[in-house]
């Protein structure tokens, strides 16, 4: 009678304990990872110039459209004046060239000129139109250039390089300069590699988990899952890339480890 209620208590134990596992998700994927930029900005000189000022340093955080270095610009501010001033001088050689035409127009209609030199006035009014056309181009490149001058920030990010001086001569017609080299920080990037099975059951823009070794806990998603093996420090699988923002006081760097906790299986 004893043997027998223990029977049904230990059989009872394994049914109560098959159900749990059956109602309740297996425990979720927790993959060692390491943190990156969410992208790595490479800021090169867009014109010639001389670096006249640097306004940013290594560590800095920077906004979109922040100034980072400024090229010297008295050449360009020269060639706009001078470009100023013959498009004007252009634009009153037009209007003469208008003004001629009608009178050869007006001549004509009292067959007092020959149509040669009719045509002959609107080919020379064609030419200062193209003229002026052609200055008001050129000066448009020389204000792009003068904008240009200011080398903006493409995105907020953290400045990770400076690699120019005060005073120091950049030619991108040699070698496209690097002034300095920019990681984002809005979103950061976890990097792992999952198994082959964990990879087919992960879509972009899933929820994830990741955790710093310090405790700090951050939301984030799954950007991308690769279709190659390779092996990027954590053994050979498929590589996850997750997508995570942080607080503007967190302070972050590149190669730090981390733990990815994926969704649980249901």
């Amino acid at each position: 009678m004893g043997a027998s209620r223990s029977h049904r208590l230990v059989l009872a134990a394994t049914l109560t304990g098959l159900g749990l596992m059956l109602i309740q998700p297996l425990i979720a994927d927790d993959l060692e990872s390491r943190i990156d930029w969410g992208q790595r900005h490479t800021i090169s000189a867009p014109l010639a110039g001389v670096v006249r000022e640097i306004s940013i340093r290594p560590g800095d955080r920077v906004t979109e459209g922040q100034t980072l270095f400024t090229l010297d610009t008295r050449r360009l501010r020269a060639d706009a004046r001078a470009g100023e001033a013959e498009r004007e001088r252009l634009r009153l050689e037009l209007a003469e060239a208008d003004r001629e035409v009608e009178r050869a127009e007006e001549l004509y209609d009292r067959t007092l000129i020959a149509l040669r030199e009719l045509e002959l006035s609107r080919i020379e009014r064609a030419m200062a139109a193209a003229r002026l056309a052609r200055a008001d181009a050129q000066l448009q490149k020389t204000r792009i250039d003068l904008e240009d001058s200011v080398v903006r920030a493409p995105a907020a990010a953290r400045v990770l390089s400076v690699t120019v001086s005060a005073g120091e001569a950049v030619s991108p017609a040699l070698a496209p300069p690097v002034l300095a080299v920019l990681g984002s920080t809005d979103p950061m990037l976890a990097e792992a590699t999952v198994d082959a099975d964990t990879a087919g059951r992960l879509q972009p823009g899933q929820p994830v988990a990741v955790r710093l070794d310090t405790g700090e806990a951050f939301d984030g998603s799954v950007a991308s899952v690769g279709w190659q093996l390779e092996d990027i420090g954590f053994g050979p699988g498929y590589r996850l890339e997750v997508h995570f923002s942080t607080p503007e006081t967190a302070r972050l760097r590149a190669g730090q480890s981390a733990r990815i906790s994926l969704p649980p299986v249901e």
